[in-house]
């Protein structure tokens, strides 16, 4: 039998790209977003009495995955092989819907305000119900192949890097600060899992869309240092500008030479 679902709604955020959010949201507690229930649908009327609840399911549409499901998967910690795709929560399923425990902020008429999302801008929402802590929480299950031994890296930032994360966060690119402590929170010099610029001589960088930023690794620790433009002076003289974000970036030079 198949089934056919009707989205209920749309969300709505900054993170646009798969990295800019974190594996669980719960690693990005600060992410903040809009769920948008479509219009003329009383459903205005169905989100009466859920400013009550701190937190709710939101159950939604993996929709930029490649359409292919994987029986087995490689999750991005932890797990040193392959698991079991419903041992896991990765997008790649038979059915593509994502399930994530996020925080309420505020109801809005046909509008929620939550926080400490791991959704992207645009994901179709399916549904959405109350989390209740008395049939939720089961803080003594077992937690399978997650709970190997793993080592979780403290990311500290410099004050340098704090100012220009800060500059940029307030012109748009306020993913970064989340996407370096996810990134770096685990296997830091793993080019495998990050995206990565390892150099002879120099300190690795994290690239991010057309950012770089230089880390240090200090035993269980990785220092943020600089965030750097990933354009070379030639290439911010050309009037070529596939990411429309040359004249930012000019403005960043500027500002930190």
């Amino acid at each position: 039998m198949d089934v056919t679902f009707s989205p209920i709604g749309v969300f709505r955020c900054q993170a646009r790209y798969p990295y800019d959010v974190p594996r669980q949201g719960v690693l990005a507690a600060e992410n903040t977003g809009w769920i948008e229930l479509h219009e003329g649908r009383n459903f205005e009327t169905a989100l009466v009495d859920l400013d009550g609840f701190s937190r709710i399911w939101v159950l939604f549409l993996f929709d930029r995955n490649d359409g292919q499901w994987r029986p087995k998967v490689q999750p991005p910690r932890y797990a040193q092989h392959r698991i079991g795709v419903f041992a896991t929560r990765s997008p790649y399923r038979p059915n593509p819907i994502g399930l994530s425990c996020v925080e309420v902020l505020e109801v809005r008429g046909r509008c929620i305000k939550i926080q400490g999302h791991d959704l992207l801008d645009g994901t179709p929402i399916l549904d959405i119900k109350p989390y209740l802590p008395y049939a939720d929480a089961f803080p003594e299950a077992k937690a399978g192949w997650t709970a190997e031994n793993h080592q979780v890296n403290e990311v500290r930032f410099s004050p340098e890097a704090q100012g220009q994360l800060a500059w940029l966060a307030e012109r748009g690119v306020e993913c970064l600060v989340d996407f370096i402590r996810e990134q770096l929170g685990s296997e830091p010099l793993n080019a495998r899992r990050h995206r990565l610029i390892l150099r002879e001589d120099a300190l690795p960088l994290l690239a991010y869309r057309t950012w770089r930023v230089e880390f240090r690794v200090e035993g269980e620790a990785v220092q943020v240092l600089w965030v750097f433009s990933g354009y070379s002076p030639e290439e911010l003289a050309s009037d070529e500008d596939k990411y429309a974000d040359k004249e930012l970036h000019r403005r960043f030079r500027e500002r930190w030479p």
